[in-house]
């Protein structure tokens, strides 16, 4: 099973066989009035939504999703806002503000300055946004965000109980995963809570940690994700992880997945189905900017935390990614027929190959439509 993932990798003429139809929602595009996600085959509001869905009975045309969603000059500015907070301000605050602190200032400044960093790092966050509001249909907007599947899937998934979806690649921040966070809990009528799961870091980051404000979240361990499933909740990950922001290149998609089976060993334990994910547009929001000799890749993997630099709209390193495409294209269901507390190398190496698969095709089967036609993608 070493070549697994290879061997089940789409080919060509396989990706045209694909069964449709093509599914398109393009999020920015509904009335923020019907992102209640009440479920109900009769509601109002997914009668809304269903009537928004764009389809075609064969792959959606090259380049059909390549224009910029329309976006006002308040609306851009309340995203750019919010994003220089969120991704800004814990640059400046801990490479600019602390050392000029700590290295600067008397004694009383600086414990007054790691006691009001602890507070903002563990102080009680409000509610979380509601998903009808300005801030989450803006960052819609500036993103052009949109949700791409096949045949019936989006019935499907209310259907197999418990999911786990893994959306690679994570880039330096992956913006497809976390405006999912609103979207599949508006749009998708889920009868239970969709959760995002982020690294651990995320939550107790000044500033950062303002971005769990725009869905439901969890942590991103094993046991966590297992406690939210037997909830009866569904869960999101990005699956290549921090250890994914060092694959980002421009000219290639490139997942480090190719060996990483946490998940495969997670869904036989557990019995959850795996939804196989592809983030477009993550690797196009910034720019990250890496050391020569790997001391940045090293510090974060051993902490779980991110250390480098990156630049983004405007080529500037203040936290605001370029407007760019993002859009979450959703694959064919990795059902678990066997529940296994103690499964075999060979059970792993199965489940993980057609985890692989789902992603290669989500790629492979959209990205023309997305105008992503001349790019690759490659586990690593």
């Amino acid at each position: 099973m070493a070549d697994a993932a290879q061997q089940m990798e789409p080919t060509p003429s396989s990706i045209g066989q694909h069964n449709g139809p093509f599914h398109c929602l393009e999020v920015f595009d509904v009335p923020p009035e019907f992102a209640s996600g009440k479920q109900g085959v009769g509601s109002r509001d997914q009668q809304a939504v269903d009537k928004r869905i764009l389809t075609s009975e064969t792959p959606f045309a090259n380049n059909q999703f390549v224009n910029l969603a329309p976006i006002s000059l308040s609306e851009e500015l309340l995203v750019l806002g919010f994003l220089f907070v969120t991704m800004g301000m814990p640059l400046f605050w801990f490479l600019l503000i602390m050392p000029w602190v700590l290295l600067q200032s008397a004694l009383p400044t600086k414990l007054f300055f790691v006691m009001l960093t602890a507070t903002l790092a563990f102080h009680p966050l409000p509610r979380i946004v509601s998903r009808q509001s300005k801030l989450v249909f803006a960052l819609y907007k500036y993103f052009s965000y949109r949700l791409v599947w096949t045949g019936n899937l989006r019935e499907r998934t209310r259907q197999i109980g418990p999911w786990v979806g893994a959306g690679a690649p994570h880039g330096v921040l992956p913006f497809a995963n976390i405006l999912s966070m609103a979207a599949v809990n508006s749009f998708s009528f889920l009868p239970a809570d969709f959760k995002g799961a982020p690294a651990s870091v995320v939550f107790n980051t000044p500033f950062l940690r303002y971005l769990t404000l725009l869905g439901p979240a969890c942590g991103v361990s094993g046991k966590a994700i297992e406690r939210e499933l037997s909830n009866g909740c569904y869960v999101g990950i990005v699956p290549d992880g921090i250890a994914g922001i060092f694959c980002c290149d421009h000219s290639h998609e490139a997942v480090y997945l190719k060996n990483r089976k946490g998940l495969a060993k997670l869904a036989l334990r557990t019995g959850c189905a795996l939804i196989p994910c592809y983030s477009m547009g993550n690797t196009e929001a910034f720019t990250p900017h890496f050391d020569p000799f790997g001391v940045m890749e090293f510090l974060s993997r051993k902490t779980q935390a991110s250390f480098f630099l990156y630049t983004g709209r405007f080529g500037l390193p203040l936290g605001i990614p370029r407007r760019t495409r993002i859009t979450m294209l959703i694959g064919e269901p990795v059902i678990i027929t066997e529940k296994k507390e103690q499964p075999t190398p060979y059970d792993v190496d199965e489940v993980h190959a057609k985890l692989l698969h789902g992603i290669r095709e989500c790629f492979d089967l959209h990205k023309a439509s997305l105008g992503w036609g001349h790019k690759e993608m490659s586990f690593v």
